[in-house]
């Protein structure tokens, strides 16, 4: 099926939920679904940082701010998902969470997917012949 780049679009059937514009991230082996108005920015990391998400301080600069790197994990809420194994990958991409009046803080990644367009129906969406669990963002974090 051909994802309309109109919502209205795909708003033909009755039947049919709200269409929603997620963002699809692997990370440690998992598949997530994120509303794409839950990320701030997506960007491609520097390579010499990718090591520096295993220390105690991992900062990313982002249009020449600092970004304090978390954990996936303390970034969006899994729900009862347990955390997937440390899968050895290589994280590739930084995610800048949207949480108005924090500072800015995100995660990295394996690998972003999108965005891509689908209804909201159920835990999970369905692209690219592959269920993406629905995740959402944490609530206000700091530094």
């Amino acid at each position: 099926m051909q994802i309309p780049s109109d919502p209205s679009e795909s708003q033909a059937t009755a039947t049919w939920g709200p269409s929603v514009q997620w963002i699809g991230v692997q990370w440690q082996g998992g598949f997530y679904a994120l509303p794409l108005s839950s990320i701030a920015s997506v960007f491609k990391a520097s390579p010499s940082n990718a090591h520096a998400a295993q220390s105690d301080l991992d900062v990313e600069v982002h249009d020449g701010a600092p970004v304090f790197m978390r954990s996936f994990s303390q970034c969006f809420d899994l729900g009862a998902q347990p955390v997937p194994s440390q899968v050895q990958e290589e994280f590739r991409w930084a995610l800048i969470v949207n949480v108005p009046g924090s500072a800015p803080i995100g995660c990295r990644v394996h690998q972003v997917l999108g965005p891509f367009w689908d209804e909201l129906k159920s835990t999970s969406v369905q692209h690219d012949g592959r269920d993406w669990l629905l995740i959402q963002a944490r609530g206000a974090m700091h530094a």
